[in-house]
């Protein structure tokens, strides 16, 4: 027996006897002075789960959980744990782990030993405990070599008897169907024409069992342990949430992770494995979640209706889907603990070669979703890192947030990840938005001018107050900043972003061109009143009831040399040291009321 083993047995013997806490000592001495390798063990870290789930330290029994999953990632004991963990919470989420507890037990436990967790689901069953099937929605069209990578990955990481395997062939001429037709524990369906992916997908879901869940998946992706299984957790972590997506190596919207380590495809898996495990922090609430690995609710997706075909042969179908689950009051959520790999736009890469212009396409099916939506959601969808960052509280705290011009809700979608406990509220005064941005918390639509606030809110209510590119479209900012005083807490802050009039994109169209360039979201936008430097800026804030605690800036945009060199020639001028301030986009003051 070796070290960690007798390590294990020693630890497991203090915790049958029931001393809780002499085992927690006993963790604790060892968390703080030996590396984790040198004790850890699969056994010892299910026994430490247990120890902590029976203390009510859920921090701790997660830990241990994780670091259990990293040395095993395919063990039944510690689904059975997982399941444990969240007993307190959601039965939903228990039992998506017993599911998965089965699965790996059949796989790797002698026959003797399966039977108590078939009974423990019985029971829940029995009682009423419910979880819908999944059903894999996967797209075929001429990927012969990836659809097979795909489908044996499935088949490697998922348990078959919760799951319904359906590909749709879009009348590929590579081999694929033949391929597909001898696979008997797959539902195929054949069609004569590419009915692009939105059809496609449509297809799939029509032959889904009614009550499953639908897994959109594309065909050149590859499942690493567990990446279908976080994502079921994230669906059922409450009833707001309507879809679950995850990060992967290629991949737009946030959603891509890269490490320069990576060269091979089980460089790949091999991240994706370690990945695939139990996190303290798993969740980003989006506005949308890119489709090649999307998992959707069923009832909610009865509700939205099915992929819209108009976006034929695809591209902006998610996006769209994405909205609709927004107007529904329902939550895109981005799983961080399921990486799944993706090759990258293979289907798309054949209709390029049959002479179908990918760009050509993007930009057909972006008009479409304007003409849609009825209006152009990119300018109000920026997501404010910079703005969110400026939110110095715990990530537990309870906070009261109110954004002016909350757009479609891509801010408020990052406060509500990195602030769970916080309340949002929205003002927004673009009728067309607002449905989707009641997503993420409380709307007034209106303008934040016209608005009595005493209608809605109390004094000294909210902790921050956020105006991002908002202060020049007032026509009175000066009013609105004294407006606003009342409603902050007494160490309430205000975080503003100003766009820089003196930015190069202004400055040298107006001395070159004798153009001054309004756009939908550039520094001058179509709606500004008012233009600021930096200097204007600051003397609004701090002449009107507020001072500066902090000022930072972004730099943005790719200047040409010959660009480069006529600032330089300006800023000589101007007797300026640097062009810095030409290269500023936007200042970010963060101010607290004055008398705070």
């Amino acid at each position: 027996m070796n070290d960690k083993n007798k390590m294990a047995e020693q630890f497991s013997l203090i915790v049958q006897k029931g001393l809780y806490d002499d085992a927690d000592e006993m963790l604790s001495q060892l968390k703080d002075t030996v590396n984790p390798d040198d004790y850890l063990s699969e056994d010892l870290c299910i026994t430490a789960a247990f120890l902590y789930n029976k203390l009510g330290k859920r921090k701790e029994e997660l830990y241990y959980l994780q670091q259990g999953f990293l040395i095993n990632p395919v063990s039944p004991a510690l689904f059975i744990s997982l399941g444990d963990y969240y007993a307190k919470s959601n039965v939903q989420q228990e039992l998506i782990c017993l599911y998965q507890a089965l699965f790996y037990a059949r796989k790797y436990w002698p026959e003797e030993q399966i039977g108590f967790i078939e009974e423990i689901i019985g029971a829940f069953e029995k009682n009423g405990a419910s979880v819908p099937k999944t059903s894999f929605v996967i797209l075929s069209y001429n990927t012969k070599d990836y659809i097979s990578q795909c489908l044996d990955s499935i088949k490697e990481t998922v348990p078959l008897d919760r799951c319904q395997v359906i590909v749709v062939d879009n009348a590929s001429t590579d081999g694929s169907v033949e391929y597909l037709r001898t696979l008997d524990w797959i539902t195929l369906v054949e069609n004569n024409e590419n009915r692009g992916f939105p059809g496609g997908c449509n297809d799939g879901i029509a032959a889904a069992d009614n009550d499953n869940d639908i897994y959109l998946l594309n065909s050149d992706t590859i499942l690493p342990a567990n990446g279908l299984f976080w994502l079921k957790i994230g669906l059922y972590e409450n009833d707001r949430v309507g879809s679950t997506g995850s990060v992967t190596n290629f991949a737009t919207n946030g959603q891509a992770v890269y490490d320069d380590s990576w060269k091979t495809l089980d460089d790949y898996i091999s991240y994706g494995v370690k990945n695939n495990v139990p996190m303290e922090y798993p969740y980003q609430y989006k506005t949308l979640l890119i489709g090649f690995s999307l998992l959707l609710k069923r009832r909610v997706l009865n509700e939205v209706g099915q992929l819209d075909e108009v976006f034929y042969p695809g591209n902006g179908e998610d996006v769209d889907l994405g909205f609709r689950f927004l107007m529904k009051g329902k939550l895109n959520v981005l799983c961080l603990n399921s990486f799944v790999f993706h090759y990258g736009n293979k289907s798309f890469d054949q209709l390029q070669i049959q002479g179908q212009k990918y760009n050509e396409l993007l930009d057909k099916n972006e008009g479409k979703l304007h003409e849609k939506l009825g209006f152009n959601p990119w300018p109000c969808h920026h997501y404010r890192r910079d703005l969110v960052e400026e939110i110095t509280a715990d990530r537990d705290t309870p906070l009261h947030i109110l954004e002016i011009g909350g757009g479609i809700g891509a801010s408020a979608s990052l406060i509500i990840s990195q602030f769970p406990n916080s309340e949002y509220t929205g003002i927004e005064k673009n009728k067309a938005v607002t449905p989707y941005l009641q997503a993420f918390g409380d709307v007034i639509t209106g303008d934040a001018e016209q608005i009595d606030f005493d209608e809605y809110f109390e004094k000294d209510y909210f902790d921050y107050v956020i105006l991002g590119d908002v202060l020049e479209c007032f026509h009175n900012p000066a009013e609105m900043l004294k407006k606003l005083a009342p409603y902050l807490k007494k160490r309430g802050r205000l975080i503003i972003s100003v766009p820089n009039i003196r930015h190069w994109s202004v400055v040298l169209p107006l001395l070159n061109e004798d153009r001054f360039i309004y756009s939908d979201d550039g520094i001058v936008s179509n709606d500004s009143v008012h233009l600021f430097t930096e200097n204007d800026a600051a003397r609004l804030i701090s002449g009107n009831g507020y001072s500066i605690r902090n000022m930072k800036h972004n730099i943005a945009g790719e200047l040409e040399e010959e660009d480069r060199k006529e600032l330089q020639a300006l800023s000589r001028l101007c007797e300026q040291p640097d062009i810095n301030d030409f290269l500023v986009k936007q200042y970010i003051f963060t101010a607290e009321k004055s008398n705070g």
